[in-house]
């Protein structure tokens, strides 16, 4: 169905203007102190913070931080790591009407350089441990709360006004300079609490703290938290890289609700298919759950075919989408519930319908597709200090009214009034004269039943993009087909100016921090040789490292060198518990980088 000009909200119940939103997080996070003083807010290693605890402990480190001259407005620096202290001073910012953006010391220093300038920062605060790891050249007082958290005065609440921002969250930009994102408490308020209604958080849900403190999805998780009434737990585990530690996490701290990465979660369902346990046993393995929300990327038909084959239909999959500049969710679709067994291997996955404080505007582009538009109370203040790339992005709708972000994705309407994502539209490539959406391409080779990932970029040609080239990645060497036995197949499939003229085996694609595909630096880097085998359990790893790879392993080869990258060790270290019954995590991989070295790790012959 083709999209037309204006569409505002779901088919079924078309959203209205809402008005001037008069929530802030600060006050709903005062009210669920007082509704629920003595339940869980936060586990941790360190124990366990009711909601009085932790209002009142934010208050006392707010008093702190104004003494120290941070005021209403000012941006903070806080160290991102995932840990109670960081999420107190995130808090205590926001209850003195302050604002956060999380730094990660591990980060250049040109970058973290370029993110301070660009939002203002004056203070960089956190843990002593934390701050050590920053570069002293940065032109930043660093406040260490260790010693800060002192004060036994009660702090008496200003008035926190939905425009005041809460935090500035920094993206890549297209010039490779970050761009930071201020959102404010208003559009905070708007989008996590639209968020609990579409997911049913409240007491008596366990919420999974997963994604770092610098991307925007540790916002879907914090706030769905604590305006819920919800607990959130944090268990460095769980993040370790391994699914078998993410699962023993869940099922330790009965967790009910995850949220990850598409690409974490690839790794989930590749897992819960090799185990080939029984119903009731995979049932058994997750535990509590009753909800994965997944999003960041395209979801692939595939892996929710497979889903749906082993997953219990009584948790729930939502498929989300957003923007860091439509502020955490704007889309949902439920793709639990025997969705996955509905639905073909090369079917688009729909991102679904807005949720209830969104408005959408599907603005026709050229067949069928239409690029979107949103709007509503959860929008972003814009980009800090940039603001004419703010006026490029925001601005009023077609008709000179409201406010509207143009995504620059493109979408298709569904009979039902949800959204299909056909792909970005800066994506869009003009080949001899036809119009190329290179998703379209990755998206049939994904569905090639001897390949795990794909992507696919154009040949640069005197005049323009002169063909397309793909890389692929094989679930395994000995599953591999030939280049051209892929090319035919592929030509079965799609029209021949989308088959790439050349297309080979890929070792690797390199992923950005956010755990998207790094398209500028894909590359195939050739590995060394295997190695005469001679350790028997080195040599099993060799082969586990090499089906991870998609090329040859030695028992001496380094596994980052021969093109593994973060997800790759998480997909060894599920072969790795199967094959040994040993949990590994990613640091464990990182510093025993070599089958050998893995070897004498798990219990093999020194290294």
């Amino acid at each position: 169905m083709t999209a037309t000009y204006p569409r505002t909200g779901p088919a079924a119940e078309p959203v209205t203007d809402p008005g001037p939103n008069p929530g802030t997080v600060v006050a709903a996070l005062r009210r669920s102190a007082a509704l629920w003083p003595g339940a869980p807010a936060l586990v941790d290693p360190d124990g366990t913070l009711t909601y009085h605890d932790l209002w009142s402990q934010a208050g006392i480190l707010a008093v702190s931080l104004r003494r120290y001259g941070i005021g209403r407005g000012e941006v903070v620096g806080v160290a991102a790591e995932r840990t109670r202290q960081s999420l107190l001073c995130m808090l205590a910012l926001g209850r003195i009407g302050a604002a956060y953006t999380p730094l990660d010391a591990a980060q250049p220093a040109p970058r973290l350089e370029r993110m301070i300038a660009g939002s203002g920062v004056r203070t960089v605060i956190g843990r002593s441990d934390a701050l050590m790891g920053f570069p002293h050249s940065l032109a930043v007082k660093f406040l260490h709360i260790d010693a800060t958290l002192r004060s036994d005065e009660c702090l008496d609440d200003g008035v926190t006004e939905p425009d005041d921002p809460v935090y500035v969250i920094h993206t890549s930009g297209s010039t490779g300079d970050p761009k930071g994102v201020r959102v404010s408490q208003g559009a905070l308020y708007a989008a996590a609490t639209s968020l609990i209604r579409r997911c049913g958080t409240g007491p008596g849900d366990r919420v999974l703290s997963f994604a770092a403190l610098s991307w925007d999805t540790s916002g879907e998780e914090i706030w769905s938290a604590f305006l819920s009434g919800a607990t959130l737990v944090i268990d460095p585990a769980a993040t370790s890289g391994s699914v078998p530690a993410l699962l023993s996490a869940v099922r330790r701290h009965r967790i009910t609700v995850i949220d990850l990465p598409t690409a974490f979660w690839y790794e989930l369902v590749a897992f819960l298919a090799e185990a080939d346990e029984t119903p009731e046993a995979t049932a058994a393995l997750l535990g509590d759950l009753r909800l994965v929300i997944i999003g960041g990327e395209e979801v692939r038909a595939p892996q929710v075919r497979t889903w749906g084959e082993r997953a219990p239909d009584r948790i729930r999959l939502l498929n989300t989408y957003g923007q860091t500049e439509t502020v955490l969710v704007t889309h949902a679709a439920e793709l639990g519930g025997g969705f996955g067994r509905r639905i073909g291997p090369d079917d688009r996955i729909p991102i679904g319908t807005p949720l209830d404080h969104v408005q959408q505007i599907l603005l026709p582009d050229q067949d069928g597709a239409a690029e979107l538009l949103v709007g509503g109370p959860s929008l972003s203040l814009g980009y800090a200090g940039k603001p004419e790339e703010t006026a490029a992005r925001f601005g009023p709708g077609p008709d000179g009214t409201g406010r509207y972000y143009r995504t620059g994705d493109l979408v298709a309407e569904r009979p039902d009034g949800g959204l299909d994502y056909l792909g970005r539209r800066d994506r869009q490539l003009k080949i001899r004269g036809l119009r190329v959406e290179p998703e379209e391409v990755e998206r049939a080779l994904c569905a090639h039943p001897q390949l795990h990932v794909a992507a696919v970029a154009p040949v640069a040609g005197p005049d323009g993009p002169s063909g397309l080239t793909a890389w692929v990645v094989p679930l395994g060497p000995g599953t591999a087909p030939e280049a051209a036995a892929i090319r035919t197949w592929l030509a079965g499939r799609l029209p021949s100016y989308l088959v790439p003229a050349t297309l080979r085996i890929a070792d690797r694609l390199p992923l950005l921090p956010n755990g998207k595909v790094n398209l500028s630096m894909i590359s195939s880097n050739e590995t060394a040789p295997a190695t005469p085998e001679v350790d028997p359990v080195a040599a099993e790893l060799a082969d586990l490292c090499s089906a991870v790879l998609g090329s040859p392993c030695g028992v001496n080869d380094d596994f980052f060198d021969a093109g593994g990258d973060s997800l790759k060790a998480t997909r060894l270290i599920s072969k790795v518990y199967r094959r040994f019954d040993a949990e590994l995590t990613y640091v464990d991989v990182f510093e025993h980088r070599t089958p050998a070295e893995l070897a004498a790790l798990i219990g093999g012959r020194p290294a």
